[in-house]
């Protein structure tokens, strides 16, 4: 391990740990870490994972504390970054990616006040677009991956229904084809009538 990075580890959590070591010599049962010890864990979990894409292994290499502790805490932030997020995998792994790409942006931005230099400015703003054009990019993926599992839904909506011999099937708007106007509007008459007829 270079001293590059043990130097990447809080002195805090260093400290923490020796502490933690102390405690865990004197307690048989239950946790040594108090609710302040655990989220001062976790932030620099977070900032270990996310900020430098260390593994679980890694951290626990560094900051000498026990690997299912820092898997836990791992577990803890996907889930804490996924919470609100309604997307089925792999749109889940790329929210994550969104969020690493987001905190690399605000780092970029901290920096680009401080330089002086207009070559060290050009070079910090170029990072900083193609972070942005990575993030469209990854967004213009998520709704690929909405598309298709909109439309694999549909499709076994619509193979169940058949089975169970409903009369009604669906339809998915996202799909696009090019027809002719006249075309169109048979479709759209079509549909409207159908709606009609099921109200």
């Amino acid at each position: 391990m270079s001293s590059n990075e043990v130097s990447q580890v809080t002195d805090e959590i260093t400290q923490q740990n020796t502490k933690h070591e102390e405690i865990k010599k004197s307690i048989k049962k239950g946790g040594p870490y108090s609710k302040n010890d655990k989220d001062a864990r976790r932030d620099e979990v977070y900032r270990l994972h996310f900020d430098y894409g260390y593994s679980a292994r890694k951290i626990s290499e560094l900051t000498k504390i026990n690997r299912n502790t820092i898997n836990g805490d791992v577990d803890y932030w996907y889930s804490q970054i996924l919470k609100d997020v309604d997307y089925i995998s792999p749109a889940k792994a790329m929210m994550i990616y969104l969020e690493q790409m987001e905190i690399q942006q605000t780092r970029l931005r901290e920096w680009l006040d401080k330089v002086t230099s207009n070559p060290e400015r050009m070079a910090i703003e170029r990072l900083m677009y193609e972070i942005n054009s990575k993030i469209l990019h990854t967004f213009q993926k998520l709704a690929d991956s909405e598309v298709r599992t909109h439309n694999k839904t549909i499709r076994w909506v619509n193979e169940f229904m058949k089975k169970n011999n409903y009369s009604q099937r669906y339809m998915t708007f996202f799909d696009t084809i090019s027809v002719s106007k006249e075309a169109r509007e048979k479709i759209r008459k079509i549909i409207d009538e159908d709606r009609k007829r099921v109200n």
